[in-house]
């Protein structure tokens, strides 16, 4: 079954590919995908660290996707999982340790676990940046007043230092977060994720909460759904976005964002074979010109 889905995936991109290809000459009719790098794409550097968010940053990404969680002490940390024992082989979660206790755990790559003041602080007044704070809950540990805690430290964190050119979101799976942010911040620009394919359902859902996108899984995604969000005014973003294939369906479906794990990989691949895609999120960084050695002046005798 995964194969035929697969197959699938790159019929329909090939179709997409000889649909665009006909309409080269008309720039403005290419499709724009904000790309970014899902924790700092995940299957390239280690997750949810400094060092992956650096590194990304120095090899051009302008896109990324972290998670933030609180830890006992109120901190707010960024970590995926419930426990940290696929990262780092410590069967506890962030909320139960206190600040101090969390620093002291290394990844299994041997790198140290980030607080989200130093990638707030990291992005401070960088240009063009497009960046979704997803915000994790375990709803018997969040209560109303914790997340309301944690969406004020989160906001205070990230906002003030916000370049006016990029774009900060803030995300959930819990709709309760999204409403209290919407209720603290009324203009703030959140998304509603949920796994499961884009509908008309999860569209309106957003819609009624004055939120006007929607992260989504891939498969089972259909273009006329899409097609309905943007009637709506809305935006689709889809996830996961592991490899080309998914950035093959992606782009073919028509949604406006994707999230990946392997962002290089598929952004440098894109960009020399589906050239009529435009990425946004990726800033190749220039060559360096080459050095020209200065001829030596002749002495004069």
């Amino acid at each position: 079954m995964k194969r035929f889905l697969k197959i699938a995936a790159f019929a329909v991109a090939l179709v997409f590919s000889a649909d665009f290809a006909s309409a080269q000459s008309r720039v403005e009719d290419y499709p724009t995908v904000q790309f970014f790098a899902h924790r700092g794409s995940r299957f390239e550097y280690d997750e949810n660290t400094m060092l992956a968010f650096r590194e990304a940053y120095a090899r051009g990404a302008r896109g990324f996707e972290t998670d933030v969680r609180m830890t006992g002490s109120g901190d707010l940390i960024l970590s995926h999982d419930e426990s940290l024992y696929r990262t780092c082989g410590v069967d506890k979660q962030t909320e139960d340790m206190t600040t101090e206790e969390c620093l002291k755990i290394k990844t299994k790559s041997g790198n140290d676990l980030a607080l989200c003041q130093e990638l707030a602080d990291f992005l401070a007044g960088k240009p063009n940046m497009y960046i979704e704070w997803e915000i994790k809950t375990i709803p018997e540990l969040y209560t109303e007043a914790k997340l309301e805690e944690l969406c004020k430290k989160l906001w205070d964190m990230t906002m003030p230092t916000k370049h006016e050119s990029s774009l900060y979101l803030f995300t959930s799976f819990d709709t309760r977060a999204l409403r209290i942010m919407k209720r603290l911040h009324p203009d703030a620009q959140m998304m509603l994720l949920k796994s499961k394919p884009a509908s008309p359902e999860i569209l309106m859902e957003a819609y009624n909460m004055g939120i006007m996108r929607v992260g989504c899984k891939m498969d089972g995604t259909t273009r006329s759904t899409i097609r309905l969000g943007h009637k709506l005014g809305m935006i689709v973003s889809l996830w996961p976005g592991n490899n080309k294939e998914d950035f093959f369906l992606g782009a073919a479906l028509g949604c406006d964002a994707m999230c990946c794990d392997r962002f290089f990989e598929v952004a440098e691949w894109a960009e020399k074979n589906l050239p009529f895609v435009k990425i946004k999120g990726y800033e190749k960084p220039q060559a360096a010109a080459p050095v020209v050695a200065e001829k030596p002046k002749k002495s004069k005798k």
